[in-house]
């Protein structure tokens, strides 16, 4: 608890809502009431996988609020997962008390995950459902090395519950561990973890197939979905490939070394680390080589699972030095930790790491000194609370849609800039499309939402090559100029909306259009309607 606590402190805070907030809010309002968003296609259209995230903010619209029930969420998760790593440290025979130095070199670095991996990481400072399930793949791996293979099931059904795809990463990880460790061990993990994520399957597939059809035509979903949407999940940086291929090779040394003292444990090391390298070289061979590519292998999103590695790499390698010694292999496993700290350490990893230091120091002391040392860490977020950042929406864009919300019908269309993502959350209308809500392994979906981008946005020359959410701000300002009233007007009677959403820049005056009114005018947006 104090680690994880001082590690959160260290991290910092977003409150709702952020990010993909202004995605799966709108989805779990949907779901409760069908009256809202009741002409949204792109959002009935998106099969929502995150009933963590629904259920949780159903618990907060009932009584407490959502930004409360997310926050004691993201406190949670942080203590969790660091009696997870700390349950994984013990389960390879290394110190527990090496948990800080774990949580040094594996979430407080600069880069906590590979590609789309690299989204908050393991410990983040908002709450996402992706979150969740990695720390119940994690709590699998923990329950797994004390051989308790029923919880490890369950805790792995949980991921299915929260985010599909990082549970199926998580069943090849440890599944393909326990193979390699004890394999009938495996037939109990896989049994128990399928029986119980039966009704996630179930829930989700069937709106899966209930979206199968729709408008939109055909597309290339590699080119056209995956890599147009989020180009920097499929082609990362060879810096960052570089610096997950050393954790990759820290959690190899470490199982050798490992499998010196115990074969079980090496074999299961061994396993976890092949499960990694084989997604790793999904990214390195088809995402960023471009080799053998299919839509099945984006659909994986083989780096998703990432943060795990930055973990379980240095919880292997410490825990293979640790019943090793001192020696020469030993050594060349610390040079790794070592140029791992070089490359991806901060400021906040080496405040983490010399408490670790501190405290495994004191690990051969009576428990006063050792309870005294970690006082004073649970004492660090508590004099130094996590720092909170500002609201993700300007206020003055906060106070338009809410005049959006009061003063339009319900069941209205809107036309918005394709990066207005918090249009829907604050508005609570529908809109006809925008780029957040972009489901590109639904392919009917993805069709979709690329038809209607390219009908509402017409890029100037110089931008037509953009892609992804680097090109929003440019693409918004592409439409706010290309907004003239003969424009709006005709995609308002294209698209059947009532309403055109105009970006404003700043010291503009709004254009007065013949045959359009202005309901409502803000400081940096401004609608117009067709005039009666």
């Amino acid at each position: 608890m104090a680690f994880g606590l001082m590690a959160h402190a260290l991290v910092g805070h977003v409150p709702f809502p952020f990010g993909d907030d202004f995605a799966y809010a709108p989805l779990a309002e949907y779901k409760a009431n069908g009256a809202l968003f009741a002409r949204d296609d792109q959002l009935q259209m998106f099969a929502n996988h995150a009933l963590v995230y629904e259920w949780l903010y159903w618990l907060g619209q009932s009584g407490p609020g959502v930004e409360p029930v997310f926050r004691v969420a993201v406190i949670a998760l942080a203590v969790v997962c660091a009696g997870a790593v700390m349950g994984a440290l013990g389960g390879f025979g290394a110190p527990m008390l090496a948990l800080p130095v774990v949580l040094a070199l594996g979430v407080l670095g600069p880069l906590d995950g590979l590609g789309r991996g690299d989204f908050g990481g393991l410990i983040g400072a908002f709450f996402h459902h992706h979150n969740v399930a990695l720390a119940c793949v994690l709590l699998a791996v923990a329950a797994a090395l004390g051989r308790r293979f029923v919880l490890a099931g369950l805790c792995l059904a949980g991921a299915a519950y929260a985010q599909p795809m990082t549970a199926i990463h998580g069943a090849w990880i440890l599944g393909l561990g326990l193979l390699l460790a004890q394999p009938r061990a495996t037939w109990t993990l896989a049994c128990v973890a399928l029986i119980a994520a039966l009704p996630a399957v179930w829930i989700v597939g069937r709106g899966v197939l209930a979206d199968a059809g729709g408008e939109g035509g055909e597309i290339d979903l590699i080119t056209d979905a995956y890599r147009f949407r989020a180009p920097h999940h499929y082609d990362p940086p060879w810096g960052d490939i570089g610096v997950a291929t050393l954790y990759l090779l820290a959690g190899w040394t470490g199982a050798a070394l490992v499998a010196r003292t115990d074969r079980w444990l090496g074999r299961f090391g061994v396993g976890l680390m092949l499960a990694f390298t084989v997604l790793h070289a999904v990214t390195l061979v088809v995402y960023k080589l471009g080799v053998a590519e299919t839509s099945a292998l984006f659909i994986l999103d083989a780096n998703r699972s990432t943060p795990l590695l930055f973990v379980l790499g240095p919880v292997i390698a410490l825990a293979g030095i640790w019943r090793v010694g001192v020696g020469t292999a030993s050594l060349g496993c610390g040079v790794v930790l070592a140029a791992i700290v070089g490359v991806n350490g901060s400021v906040a990893g080496a405040g983490m790491l010399a408490a670790g230091l501190v405290v495994m120091g004191l690990h051969r002391f009576e428990w006063g000194p050792r309870a005294t040392a970690v006082g004073a860490c649970l004492a660090v977020p508590l004099v130094f609370p996590p720092a909170t950042l500002p609201p993700f929406v300007p206020a003055e864009t906060r106070d338009v849609l809410a005049q959006i919300r009061a003063q339009t019908p319900q069941d209205a269309l809107f036309v918005i800039p394709v990066g207005l993502s918090s249009f829907r959350h604050y508005a609570q209308r529908s809109a006809y499309v925008d780029f957040k809500l972009f489901s590109v392994a639904q392919p009917a979906q993805a069709a979709l939402t690329r038809a209607r981008i390219d009908q509402v946005l017409t890029p100037k020359p110089e931008h037509a090559e953009a892609i992804g959410w680097p090109a929003i701000a440019l693409w918004d300002e592409d439409q706010r100029q290309a907004g003239t009233c003969e424009a709006m007007g005709a995609i308002m009677q294209a698209t059947g909306a009532e309403y055109y959403v105009r970006a404003v820049a700043p010291g503009e005056v709004p254009p007065t259009c013949a045959g359009l009114v202005r309901p409502i005018t803000g400081a940096t947006l401004v609608v117009y309607e067709a005039a009666e």
